[in-house]
């Protein structure tokens, strides 16, 4: 025998039930809330942490790197231009290998990959500090300052970088390019 054409309402769920999921919330928002902080604390970090590198070790390096590296400042400008867009790939690999899965299934794996995410922004805060140095012409908004040692010594330094830079990035992305090709070509 058939039923009543109009369907039975579900039960409501007990009132313990409906706090629980609002405090769950509530929770969750506090977390992204504190996340939100911790990465506005870090960023304003790297910036001052770029700027006291700038002041305290910019120019020693490189007249370090005019004395003592082979090809002089120059080469040292390339070699870094190379590493930067590296920097930025393995920084990108790190973040894709930390998530909130792998916290909770394997934390040591995750870890590593936080700890190599974290030093390969503070190589990348480093190369930013030694661009800007580099960069340096001394003359800012509305005064003239001395400009840095090394664009008096080398004041084209920051174009071989910059070229250097869009040079490896551009063989990075096709690199990256031919082997997913070869990898799909292989699944398929």
């Amino acid at each position: 025998m058939g039923g009543s054409a109009k369907p039975r309402r579900p039960k409501a769920a007990p009132a313990a039930l409906r706090v629980r999921g609002a405090v769950r919330k509530k929770e969750k928002k506090d977390l992204d809330g504190l996340f939100g902080c911790l990465m506005f604390l870090g960023i304003g970090g790297g910036i001052v942490l770029m700027a006291l590198g700038t002041m305290l070790w910019g120019d020693d390096a490189w007249r370090w790197a005019a004395r003592n590296w082979p090809g002089g400042a120059y080469a040292f400008a390339v070699c870094l231009g190379v590493a930067a867009p590296l920097l930025v790939a393995l920084f990108l690999r790190a973040l894709d290998g930390v998530g909130r899965k792998t916290w909770k299934t394997r934390p040591a794996h995750a870890l590593g990959w936080t700890v190599l995410a974290v030093l390969s922004v503070a190589s990348l805060l480093a190369f930013l500090s030694l661009a800007f140095d580099a960069m340096d012409s001394g003359k800012r908004k509305h005064r003239s300052v001395n400009p840095s040692w090394v664009f008096a010594h080398y004041p084209w330094l920051w174009a071989v970088g910059i070229a250097s830079t869009l040079a490896s990035a551009v063989v990075l992305v096709w690199t990256l390019v031919i082997l997913t090709r070869r990898a799909d070509a292989a699944k398929a």
